[in-house]
């Protein structure tokens, strides 16, 4: 009789999530709530609903930053001469976004990954166009590409805890779609820790001396400058650089970064300008 009693409950069970199948709404489930419905066709894995709450940097309040609400930063005098030109993110930090980064940085949910390189190839998209409106002046105007990108590097140890580097996933994933050249121009020397802990005069001091130039990255840059055909000109146009992470805070982290490579080059003679893109903006 109980295994009569079983059987039976097992084959309502079994009745009641075909059922539910049929009925229910048609597509997949969403990767970031779960709700089964047709999923979007431009931002892989999640439902329009979720769609709708992407918190995007839709205004820029700040120029150089690209922060959308008022920035304190860029007004402070050391703030002047950082390496880059300008930096843009794809969308603000919030809660939201803060799980979605989590779940694939630390928790290695690799469907994560079409999702949030999809969020930074419209952000890429968004900048082409502001700074083809902004830098050209022929007409019509080209648009604006840069002539190779890279990523912000983690150190071994960190590699090793997580088996992947998000902002080189990143850089990969923008890099196929937008069809730019790929390079690896750094490393890091040193384990600097979890920056988030730390106040903005510890993370500027942690990342002096972060990052070394890789042994490959002055045969690099030395390619793409001859790539850009201006090689022994008298007045060459620099080299444009994008650099990818996934996170912009205080920009200490880019800074650094883009100060190690602003030196290679010139050390070869090579002129650049080195742009940033991240993925959410803190």
């Amino acid at each position: 009789m109980l295994n009569y009693i079983s059987h039976f409950f097992e084959r309502a069970q079994h009745l009641t999530r075909h059922l539910h199948h049929l009925l229910g709404p048609p597509g997949s489930s969403c990767l970031t709530c779960g709700t089964r419905a047709v999923l979007s066709a431009r931002y892989p894995g999640i439902c329009t609903r979720c769609v709708q709450q992407i918190p995007w940097v839709r205004q820029i309040r700040c120029q150089r930053c690209g922060r959308g609400v008022g920035c304190p930063d860029c007004v402070r005098p050391h703030m002047q001469h950082r390496s880059f030109v300008c930096n843009r993110s794809a969308v603000q930090y919030n809660d939201l976004m803060r799980e979605w980064i989590s779940m694939y940085k630390f928790r290695g949910h690799e469907r994560y990954a079409p999702l949030l390189t999809a969020l930074l190839l419209q952000a890429f998209q968004a900048m082409s166009e502001e700074l083809t409106r902004i830098c050209g002046k022929e007409t019509p105007k080209p648009l604006w590409r840069p002539d190779a990108l890279t990523y912000v590097p983690v150190s071994e140890e960190r590699l090793a805890e997580r088996g992947f580097n998000q902002a080189e996933r990143l850089a990969a994933g923008l890099a196929a779609a937008a069809r730019i050249p790929g390079v690896d121009l750094l490393q890091r020397q040193i384990n600097t820790g979890k920056q988030s802990f730390k106040s903005r005069a510890e993370r500027f001091e942690t990342m002096k001396h972060a990052f070394s130039i890789h042994p490959d990255g002055l045969n690099l840059l030395k390619d793409i400058y001859h790539a850009k055909g201006h090689a022994g000109s008298q007045s060459p146009m620099p080299v444009q650089l994008l650099l990818i992470d996934d996170i912009y805070t205080t920009g200490s982290t880019l800074d650094a970064c883009g100060q190690v490579i602003l030196a290679a080059a010139g050390h070869v003679g090579i002129p650049l300008r080195i742009y940033t893109l991240t993925l959410a903006r803190s």
